[in-house]
This record gives structure tokens, C-alpha cells and sequence, in this order.
């Protein structure tokens, strides 16, 4: 049997990674991702080139797939009849670690919405996803671009097994329908728009040393 104090060593690096990692953070201003608010895309409206230098990211792995429209299929008859058929598919993925820009802005249904490329490819919204602004400021997943020669696209929540369909988060009285995946237990979760954000604080002190009374 293990000693009790050998089984928390593990425990008790991981704990000090984890502070060592949060202290060099707090000193150095690490980039913490937050979800773009609304107030905060004002601010960087409001800089001159600041939204073209802007990146932007996805809250969790989106996986796209577009299935072409005309499969190749056969039929043949040699005492018995074979018939087959050939799915081509074309596999989008975009990371959570995919760097994305704002290409335009625009509205619908009276909310804002931004529309994101993530390839160097895509200069226009013809072939750029749109995130619209929901009810509690989130910017949300709402379109996916087609493909020309491509059925119409069939997203996935990270992986092929969550599929994404076009709903309400809450209620029937929200502007706009997006991109939504729910569990077992009925619980929704969403593609959203992630920036990068650093906080750098300094702190100037000047000492002063009381001599004292003589």
C-alpha cells in the first residue's frame, strides 16, 4: 500500500504548475479568450484599422460537411442486380485556434451581424460565416456559406456526432435562429466568437521612508 503522503505528490505539482502558470500570467498579461461583447466591438470599431487587425476565433471546434450534389451511382444486372452508389464529401474544419477577420458588417432581423472568413481565400460574404448578435450579447454562429456544386452544408458541435441545427436558445420571441447542439440533457451549446484579449496593468510606487521622531 501507498504511503498517503505519496499519493498527493502528483497532486501537489499539478497544483503548483497550475499557480506557477496563473502567477507568470498575472505578471506577464497573458491573452485570456473571451467572447466579443458588443461594448467591445465598439471600442474597436472606433480605431482607426483596428477591426482589419483584429482577429477572431470560434468558442469550440466547427466542423462543416458538403456533400456534392451528384454522387456517382451504377446499376448492373448479371444474374443479379448490383447497385452502388459513391458519396464525395468535402470536410471543413475550423479550430479553435483558427485565426478569423471580420470582413463586413450588417444586421438581420434588426440584430448586428458580423461576417467572418477564416481563409485568406474568402474576401466577400458570399463565402463567409455569419455571426449574429443574440438576445444576451453573444455573437452566435447563424450562417454557413454554400458551396456551388455542393448540397446544402451540414455543421457539427467538434466532432460528426453533435450535429448543429438552426434554433432558439430559449425562446420563440428571439430575433434570429442559430446554430445550436443540445445534450442528452437538454442543455444548448453554440458556436460563438471568441477574441484574444491581454490585460497589462503596471503598478508605479513611490517609497517613503518615515525617519522618525528624534
Amino acid at each position: 500500500m501507498r504511503a498517503l503522503g505519496k499519493l498527493h505528490r502528483p497532486f501537489l505539482r499539478t497544483l503548483s504548475v497550475l499557480a506557477l502558470s496563473a502567477g507568470l500570467c498575472a505578471s506577464s498579461g497573458c491573452a485570456r479568450r473571451l467572447e466579443l461583447t458588443p461594448s467591445e466591438f465598439e471600442r474597436i470599431e472606433k480605431r482607426e484599422q483596428a477591426v482589419e487587425a483584429l482577429r477572431v476565433y470560434v468558442s469550440k471546434k466547427l466542423v462543416v460537411i458538403y456533400e456534392e450534389e451528384d454522387d456517382a451511382e451504377s446499376y448492373a444486372v448479371n444474374k443479379n442486380v448490383t447497385e452502388s452508389s459513391e458519396e464525395r464529401r468535402l470536410k471543413v474544419i475550423t479550430a479553435k485556434s483558427t485565426r478569423g477577420l471580420i470582413i463586413d458588417t450588417d444586421s438581420k432581423n434588426g440584430a448586428p451581424l458580423l461576417w467572418v472568413t477564416f481563409t485568406s481565400s474568402c474576401k466577400d460574404i458570399s463565402c463567409a460565416y455569419g455571426f449574429v448578435q443574440t438576445e444576451d450579447g453573444v455573437f452566435r454562429l447563424a450562417v454557413i456559406p454554400p458551396r456551388e456544386g455542393y448540397k446544402q452544408p451540414k455543421a457539427y458541435y467538434a466532432r460528426e456526432k453533435k450535429p448543429l441545427d438552426l434554433g432558439k436558445l430559449k425562446s420563440l420571441a428571439e430575433k434570429n435562429d442559430v446554430y445550436v447542439w443540445k445534450n442528452w440533457r437538454e442543455k444548448v451549446f453554440t458556436v460563438d466568437l471568441i477574441i484574444k484579449k491581454r490585460t497589462d496593468k503596471k503598478r508605479d510606487t513611490n517609497v517613503i521612508r518615515d525617519e522618525g521622531i528624534h
